[in-house]
């Protein structure tokens, strides 16, 4: 270890070299090289965490870098993940680091996660958020979650170490689709900032084991008025989070064809059509209208696959993506129209 790097960090009593050591022993995962990652990985680095993960299949825009400021204009066009990487192994090349310019799924998931001590989400996009949190829930890997939307920002860290443990899930059952990104509604470069550090600074919490800890709690922060809250969150989700995980696409549509359909005997067929525009198929279906999905959904085997079909495959392909995880419903392609 060398003395001189990190002594502004030794000297502090509560980190001390056993600290420091706990720090140059850990593996750190950061989904999101956006606003929120292409900060804390700089910090992380500098602070002197052994081995970061980044993980980002964006590349550089000049719309990010009012608030992504460890890029520049001659990074536009390239793979945020591999900047970011060429900036920390530069401010300390003693750390390792491990690039994935690649979206985070659910098929490369285990491979890229797996073998982390804590992983911090970094993302804007809803679905990714939910799947690093399913994921870490049912591997017991902790967490620190992050997301900014104008002018506010949100920190929390789920623990993951047993059943009982908060995820976000406790906080926002499930993913809201219809949220606006930054791209939409816009974001105030410093909450960016403001956001990412609190993440930072929880992850080196967490790791050396000082300070008083965010788990169990969701702080936020309004830049405008400087307002800034701690609530302190309880365990309401109650559904098996490992089912959950298995069912979930993420946001990945599973779709079969008429064709493919004939070959599943597995899979029970289930129209959604309206009363007023059922077409008659020669096959035995279940039939709710999506009006009255809300009051007899209840009525489905949630043990069961479902195929779903609608006039177009439009309304079917909403619906299997608004109740991923609730049911394993298969979107058929084309609906009605796709019928040869």
């Amino acid at each position: 270890m060398s003395n001189s790097r990190y002594n502004r960090q030794t000297i502090l009593e509560k980190i001390g070299e056993s600290g420091q050591q706990k720090l140059l022993n850990a593996s750190v995962c950061i989904v999101g090289c956006g606003g929120l990652g292409s900060i804390i990985a700089p910090y992380l680095a500098g602070a002197g965490v052994g081995h970061m993960t980044l993980v980002d299949g964006d590349i550089v825009d000049i719309s990010n870098l009012h608030r992504q400021v460890f890029y520049s204009e001659e990074s536009a066009g390239t793979h945020k993940a591999q900047v970011l990487a060429t900036h920390c192994a530069a401010l300390n090349p003693s750390i390792s680091i491990t690039v994935h310019a690649e979206h985070l799924t659910k098929n490369n998931i285990v491979e890229i996660i797996n073998s982390c001590d804590v992983v911090l989400e970094c993302t804007d996009e809803i679905y990714t958020k939910y799947l690093v949190n399913d994921y870490c829930f049912v591997q017991r890997i902790p967490m620190v979650y992050g997301a900014i939307y104008k002018y506010d920002g949100y920190v929390s860290v789920f623990e993951n170490n047993s059943k009982k443990a908060i995820h976000l899930r406790d906080i926002f059952p499930s993913p809201q689709s219809d949220l606006p990104s930054c791209s939409e509604v816009g974001v105030l470069a410093t909450i960016a900032g403001l956001t990412a550090l609190i993440q930072a600074n929880e992850a080196i919490k967490f790791i050396t084991g000082i300070g008083e800890s965010l788990v169990g709690k969701l702080l936020s922060y309004n830049v405008l008025d400087n307002k800034q809250l701690t609530l302190k969150l309880r365990k309401s989700y109650k559904k098996n989070m490992e089912s959950i995980y298995l069912r979930s696409s993420y946001n990945l549509i599973r779709e079969i064809t008429w064709k493919q359909l004939q070959e599943k005997e597995d899979l029970v067929t289930l129209c959604i059509l309206e009363k007023d525009e059922v077409f008659q198929l020669d096959m035995d279906y279940l039939h709710i209208p999506l009006s009255k999905w809300a009051e007899e959904k209840k009525n489905l085997d949630a043990s069961k696959s479902y195929a779903v079909f609608c006039m177009s495959g439009k309304r079917s392909a909403d619906l299997v993506k608004r109740m991923d995880g609730e049911f394993d419903l298969i979107n058929i392609t084309g609906g009605i129209k796709g019928i040869k």
